[in-house]
């Protein structure tokens, strides 16, 4: 009798750009994580979720990777073990800052081959569903897609899934010829003026802002609102880190992956929102997105020991005095948030916001929605030990409803 031999899929496994490595790095100077938060009603239960989270995660095997190998070897690779779903009770937390959110305080360990993705199910009158991912393995885009199919399996509808194996070095490869100038060179400020922090550990805080109607062009309108704000404070140049999704704009791929690539947007004292779109736009067009620095052919050959060290050494110039490294601030634009994307019968999704990672001067995510706008900001924690960030946002409350 002829025995017939099964075949099995190959394990799924990308290599880690040098994107992903420089993200890695930050990760061990400080927590460097995405979250979406879902609010809504219903009486989903951590069973239900962790059995559609299970099915979503072997569909898209990039939400349960390891770190595997080493140095310009790299790479993620498919664990077959899905994110855990976590139930808990954080009484004391508003979701409206990180106070109170003690279990978002913890970093994801994939240096020692722990997880890249978790989730928290907190039940109550208003429901709540976090999920974080480490960015080095996954961006907010990718994020949102993992997360859509999460519902969608929720709602008895087939996943559409992701098995690619591109980096965005491999997008970025593609399009070198295309590539018409630099980058924008700025020396940037910082948008608030720090307290003194010398000698303590570096942490991050956040705060979420709802404005009650639906802004359109937030994203320009925040870059200029900000740069008007630096300058009532401080003397400098202003400019902003813009993210452009690969996907669909220079790729038809559906990926899990950190598929980001980055505009340098400066905003003089005379700009205004349409000039801010119009530089984007340009950009776009100019294939600036793609632009590879040239420290990307190191980077995967330079241990995290040393890159995290470097970090470290000059994170106080960084992060707190003009430079021409790190700019004013990173915005980010979510789009139109849509009740059903992140709705099922057992729940009925209302708001859905993203809490910027912890990096940089700044970053400022937006999710519009048809009746509000959500803003999160998110800065050093020493920006607003005096209440530097409160004031900001209550003058950008008021510049809202003028």
């Amino acid at each position: 009798m002829t025995s017939i031999k099964k075949t099995s899929r190959p394990v799924y496994s990308r290599r880690m750009s040098a994107t992903e490595r420089f993200s890695l790095a930050i990760n061990e100077l400080y927590r460097y994580n995405i979250v979406a938060l879902a609010e809504g009603r219903g009486s989903i239960t951590r069973k239900e979720l962790q059995a559609a989270v299970d099915i979503a995660a072997k569909k898209n095997p990039g939400a349960r990777v390891r770190l595997k190998s080493f140095l310009g070897f790299a790479k993620w690779v498919d664990s077959g073990i899905a994110p855990v779903v976590h139930e808990i009770q954080v009484p004391h937390w508003d979701c409206f800052s990180e106070r109170g959110a003690d279990f978002m305080e913890t970093s994801f360990d994939a240096l020692n081959g722990g997880a890249v993705c978790d989730l928290y199910l907190i039940p109550g009158e208003t429901t709540r569903i976090v999920v974080r991912v480490l960015h080095a393995a996954m961006d907010a885009r990718g994020l949102q897609h993992f997360v859509k199919d999460v519902f969608r399996i929720l709602r008895g509808e087939q996943p559409i899934g992701s098995s690619s194996t591109l980096t965005d070095t491999d997008v970025r490869l593609k399009f070198q010829d295309k590539i018409q100038g630099k980058q924008v060179e700025m020396e940037c400020m910082p948008i608030l003026q720090p307290s003194a922090h010398e000698g303590e550990t570096l942490s991050y805080v956040w705060r979420r802002v709802i404005i009650d109607k639906n802004i359109g062009n937030m994203l320009p309108k925040m870059a200029v609102f900000l740069a008007q704000y630096a300058r009532k404070h401080g003397e400098g140049e202003v400019g902003f880190t813009i993210p452009v999704d690969m996907r669909g704009l220079r790729e038809e791929i559906n990926t899990t992956a950190n598929m980001t690539g980055y505009l340098r947007v400066k905003v003089d004292p005379d700009s205004t929102a349409k000039s801010v779109m119009q530089q984007i736009n340009q950009g776009i067009k100019s294939y600036l997105d793609c632009i590879i620095p040239p420290i990307f052919k190191w980077v995967p050959w330079i241990p995290l020991s040393i890159l995290g060290k470097d970090m470290r050494k000059n994170a106080d110039k960084l992060l707190y005095a003009k430079n021409k490294v790190i700019p004013s601030g990173g915005l980010v634009s979510m789009g139109m948030f849509k009740p059903g994307d992140y709705s099922c019968p057992q729940f009925n999704a209302t708001t859905c916001i993203g809490i910027p990672g912890s990096v940089g001067k700044m970053n400022v995510v937006i999710m519009n929605h048809s009746d509000h706008t959500e803003v999160v900001f998110s800065t050093p924690a020493a920006f607003n030990k005096d209440g530097q960030l409160d004031r900001l946002i209550e003058e950008f409350q008021q510049s809202m409803s003028a």
